[in-house]
This record gives C-alpha cells, sequence and structure tokens, in this order.
C-alpha cells in the first residue's frame, strides 16, 4: 500500500483505500465530521479504538482556502512547500516550484500575494505547495461558495497530481463531482 488506507473510522465505508495517482472524495454527513476525519488522516488527533489509517508517506492538508501564508507571494509559498521539506539552494527550490506553479495554471500570478488572486487561484497554489513537499497523500478540505476541486484540477493536465494519493473531504455530495470517485 502507497497511498491511504482508512479503516473503521466514524461515517465512512468500513474501508476506504486510495492508492497513489487515484482520486477519492468522501461525503462527511456535517462539517464537523469532516473537519474530524481530515484531522485524524493528517494525525492531528487520536484514531477511536479499532480504527486505522495508514499513509505510504507524508501528508499534507490544503485547506477549504488554500492555506496560503499572506506576506508571502505565490511562489514564496510553493517554494515554502518545497524547502521545509528539501535541502536544497533557493535557487533550485525556485526552479522546481516555478514548474509546479506551471501545471497548476498559476505561471501569471507567480509574483502577486493571496489576496490579489482569486479563490480558486488560491485553492490551486495550496495544491502546487502541497506538491513541492512531494507527499504520498494531499488531503483536500471543501468549502460551499469556492469553485469545485473537481472543476479547478481538471483544467489542465497535471503529472505531478499523479504522485500522490488524492482525498477531497466535503459535505456536498454535487461538489465532488468531477473528483474521482465519491463514496
Amino acid at each position: 500500500m502507497d497511498g491511504l488506507l482508512l479503516e473503521q473510522l466514524p461515517d465512512l465505508p468500513e474501508r476506504v483505500l486510495i492508492e497513489v495517482g487515484e482520486q477519492r472524495a468522501l461525503v462527511m454527513p456535517t462539517a464537523a465530521a469532516a473537519r474530524r476525519l481530515a484531522d485524524l488522516v493528517i494525525g492531528l488527533e487520536d484514531l477511536p479504538d479499532g480504527a486505522v489509517v495508514k499513509t505510504g508517506g507524508a501528508v499534507r492538508l490544503v485547506p477549504a482556502e488554500g492555506g496560503l501564508l499572506p506576506h508571502l507571494t505565490v511562489l514564496g509559498n510553493v517554494v515554502h512547500g518545497h524547502t521545509v521539506t528539501h535541502r536544497v539552494t533557493r535557487q533550485a527550490a525556485e526552479e522546481h516550484s516555478r514548474l509546479t506553479a506551471e501545471w497548476c495554471g498559476l505561471e501569471d500570478v507567480l509574483d502577486r500575494y493571496p489576496h490579489e488572486i482569486t479563490p480558486g487561484r488560491r485553492r490551486l497554489a495550496g495544491v502546487a505547495r502541497a506538491l513541492r513537499a512531494e507527499p504520498r497523500v494531499i488531503v483536500l478540505e471543501d468549502a460551499g461558495g469556492l469553485p469545485t476541486w473537481g472543476s479547478l484540477l481538471g483544467l489542465r493536465p497535471n503529472p505531478e497530481l499523479g504522485r500522490a494519493a488524492m482525498l477531497l473531504i466535503t459535505t456536498d455530495p454535487e461538489r465532488a463531482t468531477g473528483f474521482g470517485d465519491a463514496a
């Protein structure tokens, strides 16, 4: 198992397996249940008795709004995702981060700050930042009023998305449309 395995967690099927390269949406009954699932997967909350969460490596959370640092440009945010997990020169980090940002469709906003770009672009920048950490699992939080993850990630092919298991956690089944398999 190289991606994400969830077993015996509240409000979920008995077993959920998401391999690296797969996308899966899980629809939770309430916002509190969605938040709790995210916390369980990323390791912020203790598992209930009998529950299992296994990952094939690092896990990164992308909050609904993107989770960007407001004092950094889009490029600065993506580079930050790279430098916290890799010991490389700033120049190498910027080169890799520019490529990831381009794959995410952000090449025209790299010098802008989070408040200067659209909510959809902030979400994509959060994904680019997470991708630079080279996680095996990316957890995407969702919120109404924002562009859906399925519509954003489907805008252009991105080979880097295939390097992680991607889990979308939402409370609205319609927002899961277009994002891998929904459960």
